[in-house]
């Protein structure tokens, strides 16, 4: 199942309708996630526990893990050989792993670091509310106008949709706040 910052139920209460398909409601809620996440820079806001990651590491004693915020460090595999954690082995600090030796023994060498960790926001936390007004905002249109239409007219009655729903994208403001909201820090 593809992650979701908002539940099918939250759609059919913010539209206020009982008859909501929860199948079209699911889709729409994974897909405007995957538009919330992409403008945050390509973060898995969400939750994801023992995610595994593979990281080209240089000379240099920090390595960035891809996603963040890091919760907890599982394992550290350095080019094969399990490492521990503490001064013989690595340190976690924030979304960085850090070996006082280093990561590679020759400059300009890549050794391959496998970590396995925890990232992301728990459901129900308050740093997603922002998320997940987002994408509530990018598919409420969606529902009644699957078409993407802009305007429509028979006889005396038209209804003219917004054009930020009915492309499922998100303004240049929107994608900066999500961007400074859940983008990569150090």
């Amino acid at each position: 199942m593809a992650d979701m910052l908002a539940a099918p139920e939250d759609l059919a209460s913010l539209l206020e309708r009982d008859d909501l398909d929860l199948a079209k409601a699911t889709l729409l809620v994974e897909c405007g996630t995957a538009v919330v996440q992409v403008a945050a820079g390509g973060q898995r806001i969400v939750e994801v526990v023992d995610d595994t990651a593979v990281v080209a590491a240089g000379p240099g004693q920090w390595l960035s893990l891809p996603q963040w915020p890091v919760r907890s460090v599982a394992s550290v595999d350095y080019g094969g050989t399990a490492l521990a954690v503490g001064p013989a082995g690595y340190r976690s600090h924030g979304s960085r792993l850090f070996r006082r030796c280093g990561w590679s023994d020759c400059p300009g060498d890549l050794v391959q670091v496998t970590v396995v960790y925890s990232h992301g926001y728990a459901e129900g936390a308050q740093e997603l509310q922002f998320a997940r007004g987002a994408v509530l905002g990018l598919i409420r249109d969606v529902v009644d106008n699957p078409a993407g239409l802009r305007s429509e007219q028979l006889d005396d009655w038209s209804a003219t949709y917004s054009a930020l729903s009915a492309q499922m994208d998100g303004t240049p403001a929107l994608r900066a706040a999500l961007r400074r909201q859940y983008g990569r820090r150090r």
